[in-house]
């Protein structure tokens, strides 16, 4: 495996963790009005992962088919953060679309990216930008 295509693994890995930590918090925040958003970002990830799973077999990989490790602390935040209301899960998951974020906006940094592959990567990192602020303004909302 390419450092690239071991790039574009660990992206679709981190979103499979998303998703995970999405549909914990999906399961535990009582804002009704809160769930309509959150999955729509539920499904951008799930969409992150079709993409990035077809620019894998492009380059002649095998798809991703499921979290990392890293999953136990994305969701992790999520389950903890229950025990302190919508609040703390909201700021748990400003953390976890922090480390998306950046792990989306290093990714743009090499150098070997296709232009097809780096417009996948920045539409993505505009998407964990836009997730990022939503969830810093609904923190702050609480």
């Amino acid at each position: 495996m390419s450092s690239k295509t071991k790039l574009l693994s660990e992206l679709c890995h981190l979103d499979y963790d998303a998703v995970a930590a999405y549909e914990a918090t999906l399961d535990r925040i009582e804002d009704d009005n809160l769930k309509v958003k959150i999955r729509e970002f539920c499904n951008d990830h799930r969409d992150h992962i079709k993409s990035l799973n077809e620019l894998l077999i492009q380059n002649g990989e095998e798809k991703v088919t499921g979290t990392d490790m890293k999953k136990i602390l994305t969701k992790g935040k999520v389950v903890i953060a229950d025990l302190m209301g919508d609040s703390a899960i909201l700021k748990a998951m400003v953390a976890n679309e922090k480390v998306t974020s950046e792990a989306y906006e290093k990714a743009l940094e090499k150098d070997d990216l296709t232009p097809n592959e780096r417009s996948v990567i920045e539409i993505h990192w505009q998407d964990e930008k836009r997730h990022k602020q939503w969830f810093e303004e609904m923190a702050s909302a609480y």
